[in-house]
Formats: structure tokens, sequence, C-alpha cells
């Protein structure tokens, strides 16, 4: 585990722990054991990977093949961003992704929101991730590609890589996070604005640290619009927004050649399947926002008992 994670997640620890302890708070010491388990599944996430580095031959220059009809933004992002002072800004921020799911579980914990769906949303978001990074294993163009950034002299044949690295490329689990983040933390305007935030700093960090392809951040929208509605139990769908992810994942492994022949016309289907996301999530969440206030702008006689609160005024 990074240094700057374990420092973050020291501290998280030992502010709700003395909270929870100073004020007996039943909703801290679930946020503490929440935590807990959340450490232990990203640790777990990380042996499973590690498993599957071993065994799994990597499809990164498929990916690489995508990306460079794209404009090669991964290679572009990295070559403009890491020579800046804002490189380490953009690592630190890309290993903070547990504590981004554990602030927004805490949003919603702490101001009256649906924390079961959120924390419902974020584990099955690795557990269906873990899934498909087995279907389509690659591993980010710093571990593909040994002169990274600098872009390879002729275009290299497609053909798989015997790689150790982790097969967590393909989607992008950091950016299907941080667009949950966003969708969650909607009803509350300060928290809303830290996750978009949030989200166009891990777009950055996911390119300029070389862990990820365009691509990846592309299926990652539809992905994450399936866990979003897979929490929210509206399941035809989060299995249609399923179907989109298998969908791109089996045009890139078996159709790459067509998808890559209109290089303007790949870019507008990259565009409308992460627009086609928002505004779903948009959709789906103004309901639920509007729910959410409402729970938490009312007492709680109001809300439990219509009885009690004719009895009250």
């Amino acid at each position: 585990m990074p240094l700057a994670l374990e420092i973050a997640l020291t501290c998280w620890f030992c502010v709700i722990g003395v909270q929870a302890a100073r004020k007996r708070d039943a909703r801290l010491l679930q946020l503490l054991l929440v935590s807990v388990a959340c450490v232990a599944g990203v640790g777990c996430v990380g042996i499973a990977l590690s498993v599957a580095a071993r065994h799994t031959a990597k499809f990164d220059l498929w990916l690489y093949t995508a990306d460079t009809a794209l404009g090669s933004p991964s290679f572009a992002a990295a070559r403009l961003i890491r020579p800046t002072h804002w490189y380490p800004v953009l690592v630190a921020v890309y290993e903070a992704m547990p504590m981004v799911m554990l602030a927004t579980y805490a949003v919603h914990l702490l101001a009256g929101g649906t924390p079961q769906r959120v924390l419902a949303a974020f584990a099955l978001n690795f557990a269906a991730g873990y899934g498909v990074y087995l279907m389509f294993p690659a591993c980010g163009p710093e571990y593909a590609f040994r002169a990274f950034p600098v872009l390879p002299s002729a275009a290299p044949g497609l053909h798989t890589l015997n790689l150790l690295a982790p097969p967590n490329c393909m989607p992008s689990l950091h950016t299907s996070t941080a667009l949950l983040a966003c969708w969650f933390c909607r009803p509350w305007r300060f928290a809303s604005g830290c996750a978009l935030f949030n989200l166009a700093l891990t777009v950055l960090a996911t390119l300029s640290t070389g862990e990820h392809y365009i691509v990846d951040l592309v299926v990652a929208a539809p992905f994450a619009a399936f866990v979003y509605a897979a929490a929210r139990r509206e399941y035809r769908p989060a299995a249609a927004w399923l179907a989109a992810v298998l969908a791109w994942c089996g045009a890139l492994r078996f159709g790459l050649p067509l998808l890559t022949s209109a290089p303007t016309l790949f870019a507008i289907v990259c565009i409308l399947t992460v627009a086609a996301a928002w505004v779903y999530s948009t959709r789906l969440g103004r309901a639920g926002s509007r729910m959410t206030l409402g729970l938490a702008g009312r007492p709680a006689a109001v809300i439990s008992s219509p009885v009690g609160a004719v009895n009250q005024t």
C-alpha cells in the first residue's frame, strides 16, 4: 500500500475512532467498521490481482491500437504532465481511491442518505470489475511499453503479452469509482463539487500515470451506470448497461479493425457512450436526490408516522 494512502487511512481511523469514543454515536462506530472492511476488501482484490497477473496473457496491444486511433491521449497526457509539479498530486489522487469511497459513504451515513446503497454499489464495483478484468486482461501502457510515454517507432502487431503486472486496466475502476462518487453525492452541493473535482483529477491521473488507455475510461462509464442502476435495484437498465460493457469488450477484442477504420466515428461513439451513461445517471438520480433531501430535512416523527406528525401539531 502506498505510503500516502497509509498516512491518510491512519488519520482517518484515528479521527473516526476518537469521535466515536467521545460522542458514542452508533453511526461513527458503523463508519469505523465499514472502513476496516473497505481496507480489507481492497487488500483482497490486490491479492487476487497478483494471482491473476501470473496466469493471464495481456491484451494491451488491442487497447493501444484503439488509443492510437483516438490520438494516443494516454501517451500525450503523460508527456505533458509528468515533468510538472502536478504529477505527484495526481499520483496521490490515483492512490486515494479508498478514501473517496469512504468519504462518499460517510456523507450518506451522517447526512441522512442511503449508506447501504452506496456500500452495495462500491462492493459490486470491485466484484464485477474483477470479473471484467479476467475477461479482458490488460495492465496499462506503463507496463506494456518500456519507453512510455514515448510512442513506439512502429505500430506493433496484435498479439498477447506475457507481463507480470496485474490485469486491472479494462475498465478503469478508478474512473468508475469517481463517477459513482459524483452520482451519489448529487444531493449535497459541497460534496458534489468535491466529487466532480476528484473526477477531473482522476481522469488526468489515470492517463498520466500510464495505468490506463483512454478507452478504459470510456468503458468505465457504462460500467459505472450498470453498478449505479443495480445498487438502486433498477435491474433491467442494469442488465442493459452490463450488456453495453460486454459489447465494448467484444468489439475491442474481435472488431478492432472495424472500430479504428473510421477514427472520427470511433471518437463520436466514445463520446456518446460516456454522455449516455451520464444522462442516465442524472435522470435516475433526480428522484433519489429529492427523496434523500426530503428525508434529511424532516423531523424523524414526521417521517416515521403520519399519525405522529398530526399529534405533534
